[in-house]
């Protein structure tokens, strides 16, 4: 996906920030933020332009505060007061946006790229972009939809195979893959 938005969109970078302690996961078994952190620099390890970023790990890096993706996008818009900012998602995120923590303010400072998922009709998505453009009220596009994604690829899945013990390479990057197995993430979920 990342690859894909960077082509099309001509973005200078993308960052990867690691969710602190998500507002919508409060459920025991999170994996430690340090280790997600790990296996995004692994990921992003010899891409050109991805760039993995500790901008939700807090003032101790481990990542304890709740996160809201307003607090982030503020924080690089304070950093890059003139830079066009985008939020890349899959559209299946992007349909919950609206119940996300100041929303309103958060169409405001951004554009959003919205990646397909393989059998998602669009179409479903209409009503959210509707109301993105009508908050932004600029009438400049503040939507733009990435159909080139296909693969199949699900944190969901990843995490139930290795909780199995199954081989997670054809899902993630080998590196990934292997710290997975090394330090033995997500088999101790149940």
């Amino acid at each position: 996906m990342a690859r894909a938005a960077r082509r099309r969109f001509r973005l200078d970078r993308i960052y990867f920030v690691p969710c602190g302690r998500p507002p919508h996961k409060d459920r025991p078994g999170l994996s430690d933020y340090l280790d997600r952190f790990t296996m995004v620099a692994l990921a992003c390890r010899g891409e050109p332009g991805l760039v993995a970023s500790l901008l939700e790990a807090g003032p101790d890096l481990c990542g304890r505060r709740r996160s809201y993706s307003i607090d982030t996008v503020r924080r690089l818009r304070r950093r890059y007061p003139r830079a066009r900012i985008y939020f890349l998602l899959g559209v299946d995120a992007f349909l919950y946006l609206p119940t996300w923590k100041n929303f309103r303010q958060l169409v405001r400072l951004c554009d959003f790229i919205v990646a397909a998922r393989p059998g998602f009709d669009w179409r479903r998505a209409a009503r959210v972009v509707a109301v993105v453009r009508a908050l932004r009220g600029n009438g400049r596009p503040s939507v733009f939809y990435l159909p080139e994604v296909r693969a199949r690829v699900s944190a969901t899945a990843i995490r139930r195979a290795a909780r199995h013990g199954r081989d997670v390479s054809r899902q993630a990057p080998r590196a990934v893959a292997d710290y997975i197995e090394k330090m033995g993430l997500y088999r101790r979920e149940q």
